[in-house]
């Protein structure tokens, strides 16, 4: 495994090197494909580094910040959680489908900033009314127009998100509605306090109410199928304390590791639905299609995925990068009629590509460097 030096990883160099060493690699890549072996599936390869390349350069600048980013454990020391906590918010009762931008609004109340969540719903949603919002557009809208970041990021956890509220932060998460045998609905709320005594979150739920309670055991459970996605909005002075209390996974490299060896854990344990589909859309993060798409058909298996919306997008995607095209195709169909939530499916994972073109290469690792 190549090892990049820490004086190279904190200088102007890091950049360079991280913008080279991934148009190499799809460099290399594409003459891997160029004349594919007898037998191979030579139209889904070529087509997967066609997606690849056009991937290379939203992931070159992405994968440079994050090796050149200071280490997690400078900054103020994070407080640590007490036993309970609270943070003041405005609660706002969502319009139609609009549960991520009222989500943001609430969040952004904690901050003092006071805005409708009909100035945040085109931008964050788009015209459609039945479109839903991913985490994308949060961060470039809110910095725009109130100078706040906003950082998301899978891979969270209760405790994680007990030392986010107790420093002043208040996440949001993407999970069930409500349990899935009642409604299959996925649904973003804001997470504003916690109470170890009765194990229990309190959130802001735009659709059910102020200061809802839900037990740590149903956070973790209707979470766990949508990723343990959770996103933080914060005031830049914040931001080297937000990344010690996410500690490595403010990596998204190192994240995708971290996540795909504990939810891999956690299927191989649990033997369930949400498991699998969690381990399927992490291996997919990682590059591991092969072991993504095993572990969504064993999540299939157990019934119905209505509502699971990621899978949308992840699942054809693994199919196409194995180059089964006519599956993929077949898988995407399929998921079109069955998954009826409106929140946004990802657009291809430019990083997964890259992670497994890297994997197989003789300079593998260096994106994995510590």
């Amino acid at each position: 495994m190549v090892r990049v030096p820490s004086h190279l990883m904190r200088s102007g160099i890091a950049v360079r090197f991280a913008v080279g060493l991934v148009s190499l690699v799809l460099v290399v890549a594409l003459a891997l494909v160029a004349a594919p072996a007898p037998g191979s599936h030579a139209d889904g390869a070529v087509n997967v580094m066609a997606d690849a390349a056009a991937a290379a350069t939203e992931v070159a600048p992405s994968y440079a910040a994050s090796v050149a980013a200071p280490p997690v454990d400078q900054g103020p020391e994070p407080r640590s959680a007490p036993a309970s906590a609270s943070i003041d918010m405005k609660h706002v009762w969502q319009s139609l489908n609009n549960c991520g931008p009222a989500s943001v609004v609430m969040a952004l109340s904690s901050l003092g900033i006071d805005v409708s969540q009909e100035d945040a719903r085109i931008p964050l949603r788009g015209a459609n009314v039945l479109s839903g919002m991913g985490p994308q557009k949060v961060d470039p809208w809110i910095s725009a127009n109130f100078g706040l970041r906003a950082v998301w990021r899978n891979n969270g956890t209760n405790d994680l998100l007990r030392r986010l509220v107790a420093n002043g932060f208040t996440p949001m998460v993407t999970q069930w509605m409500q349990d899935p045998s009642i409604s299959r609905i996925a649904h973003w709320r804001v997470v504003r306090g916690y109470d170890d005594a009765l194990a229990t979150f309190y959130v802001n739920d735009p659709m059910l109410g102020r200061m809802v309670p839900l037990s740590y055991q149903w956070f973790q459970n209707e979470w766990q199928p949508f990723s343990y996605r959770y996103l933080v909005v914060y005031d830049p002075k914040d931001e080297l304390l937000l990344r010690r209390i996410v500690g490595e996974d403010w990596n998204d490299l190192r994240m995708r590791a971290n996540f795909y060896e504990r939810t891999k854990a956690e299927a191989l344990a649990q033997n369930t639905q949400n498991a699998w589909i969690a381990f399927g859309e992490a291996a997919y993060g990682y590059g591991a299609f092969a072991e993504a798409v095993a572990a969504f058909e064993k999540g299939i298996a157990f019934g119905s995925v209505q509502g699971v919306f990621t899978m949308r997008s992840s699942y054809p995607q693994a199919l196409r990068a194995l180059g089964r095209q006519q599956d993929a195709a077949v898988a995407a169909q399929r998921l079109s009629t069955t998954t009826v939530s409106p929140t946004v499916a990802a657009p291809p994972d430019g990083f997964a590509l890259y992670l497994a073109f890297a994997r197989g290469l003789p300079f593998q690792g260096a994106h994995l460097a510590e």
